[in-house]
């Protein structure tokens, strides 16, 4: 994604390839971890309840998130699985992509709570 000089080249190549599939495969990952981490409960308030009040649910997150990296930063792994390491650039375009998520899993709270 990083160091193409057309948008239409991060497709073309083995390396273009790579990196738009570690993108999005990061992308998916993360939006699945802070799902997961949203769902400490149905309706309060990460504000309210915070991951951290279940411990197994924080284990439960950072392991997948450690494995994912483990495969992107090990060169055999990342090329087993036609992956490359992800630049700076490339993980603010992870996070500009995840974030979000929490935003709208907070706003459904939010309204679960009204509705209730």
């Amino acid at each position: 994604m990083v160091g193409f000089e057309n948008a239409c080249d991060a497709f073309s190549g083995a390396k273009g390839k790579m990196a738009a599939s570690s993108v999005a495969l990061s992308s998916l990952v993360m939006m699945e971890m802070l799902r997961a981490m949203c769902a400490v409960s149905e309706s309060e308030s990460l504000f309210t309840k915070p991951p951290w009040a279940n411990r197994w649910l924080l284990a439960g997150v950072t392991l997948p998130v450690l494995l994912h990296l483990g495969v992107l930063y090990t060169p055999s792994l990342a090329t087993l699985f036609q992956l490359s390491p992800l630049s700076k650039l490339e993980w603010k375009i992870v996070a500009a992509f995840s974030l979000p998520l929490v935003l709208l899993e907070e706003i459904l709270k939010f309204f679960a709570r009204i509705l209730k």
